[in-house]
């Protein structure tokens, strides 16, 4: 059966749109025209349509992906035969497939990568006790989808308890960068060694390459078997190295024994990962400022000085609880900064509107008394204090100008 725009499979899925091609299917995206909505197909290629192996392979596919159900793997719909082929149709993610962001992010932060890998494993560890092995754990196989969740798709390759071996003796099925040394000496794979797979994506979303390379797929599948992994740079949190490595034993025993226990160590690994795992990027919740109008509390303050000290000798800076802090500037001000901002000034102007009230009136008084002139308008000089506090306890550092002229005991007062 020929693929092209505008076929309808089963007379109800109409194609849209080529979304990948495998090794034995194309994906396309679909429109189910009786539940209207859109679907992703997978169908059987042209050229292995009649072929009685790759027939039998869809329909396991069918079978073991039917059996599942997990918010973390993609879910199967529907499955059809055509002329000689087959299809079948599955929840369609919007999204893109984890290759696609390791070709744009070689290395992924671990706010970001752990979160995939838990939910992963969640979606693993349901098909494991379903009885089926993926097989195949890859990069290419996990969908991020819209709200971070993660899907696993492509079982074609799964391998499902009681269900009769289709592969030839000595004959590996998997992706060579990705298969766990038992696979690549012909055993039966087992739910470990999908962890394995596993253990190869956390290796390469941290560093930036896959650990085990080579020039054809049989070194490479020798080198999971023989050669020692490489450690993970030294940059790697210590708890998620050590991790790592246990998924990438050779023994399948010294591995974490199900995807469950392994997603639950990777949420204890980062802050605020809700039980789902999802979503991928982790929001930090900010902390909220304090009030700038507000003094930080000691817990023992001391009792306030009688005379500031002098300039020269000011106490240093005192840091809160909260992120704010007590600032003194050369100038003599007090207020609350939080990172740059200062908010003394507002404190500042409001003190020297009610000093210049009083010292306004404390003016009249002292003009009435010293017999100037009642119709001069008197200069007020506005400032930051730098004096010293009157004995009697009352401001009178904004003094008329032509009273501290005549009287030598006003108190000096410096422009600011």
């Amino acid at each position: 059966m020929r693929t092209s725009i505008g076929i309808a499979l089963g007379d109800r899925y109409r194609l849209v749109r080529q979304i990948a091609v495998g090794g034995m299917g194309e994906v396309w995206e679909a429109y189910d025209e009786s539940l209207a909505r859109s679907v992703a197909v997978k169908v059987l290629k042209a050229e292995f349509a009649g072929d009685r192996g790759f027939l039998d392979r869809f329909r396991t596919e069918a079978r073991n992906s039917a059996a599942l159900s997990h918010p973390n793997i993609a879910q199967l719909f529907d499955y059809g035969e055509q002329d000689g082929s087959s299809y079948l149709v599955i929840e369609l993610v919007v999204g893109e497939p984890l290759s696609d962001l390791l070709e744009r992010e070689p290395v992924l932060p671990t706010r970001k990568l752990l979160p995939i890998l838990a939910q992963t494993a969640r979606g693993l560890h349901s098909a494991h006790e379903a009885g089926v092995v993926h097989r195949d754990v890859k990069p290419g196989n996990i969908l991020l989808g819209r709200g971070g969740r993660v899907k696993i798709t492509d079982f074609g390759v799964s391998l499902a308890q009681n269900q009769m071996v289709m592969t030839a003796t000595g004959m590996v099925m998997g992706t060579a960068q990705y298969l766990s040394p038992e696979q690549a000496v012909g055993r039966a794979a087992t739910p470990l060694s999908d962890l394995y797979s596993l253990g190869i994506i956390a290796y390469e979303a941290l560093v930036g390459h896959r650990p085990f390379t080579g020039p054809t797929a049989v070194d490479i599948a020798v080198a999971h078997v023989n050669n020692p992994v490489p450690p993970l740079p030294a940059t790697v949190d210590r708890a998620l190295s050590d991790l790592v490595m246990r998924l990438l034993s050779k023994d399948p025993a010294a591995r974490p024994q199900s995807g469950a226990e392994l997603a639950e160590t990777l949420d204890r690994l980062v802050p605020r990962t809700p039980p789902s795992g999802v979503p991928v990027l982790v929001t930090t919740v900010p902390e909220r400022a304090p009030d700038p109008l507000v003094q930080p509390t000691r817990r023992n303050p001391a009792p306030p000085p009688s005379f500031p000290p002098p300039a020269d000798r000011r106490p240093p800076a005192r840091t809160s609880g909260h992120g704010a802090h007590v600032h003194r500037t050369d100038r003599g001000e007090t207020g609350v900064q939080v990172g740059s901002r200062r908010f003394g000034w507002p404190l500042v102007a409001l003190l020297l509107l009610l000093v210049g009230l009083l010292g306004a009136a404390f003016a009249d008084r002292l003009i009435g008394a010293s017999g100037a002139d009642p119709g001069a308008t008197p200069q007020v000089v506005a400032g930051p204090v730098t004096g010293q506090y009157p004995r009697d306890g009352a401001f009178d550092a904004m003094i008329p100008q032509g009273v501290r002229d005549a009287d030598p005991h006003a108190t000096e007062v410096k422009d600011a």
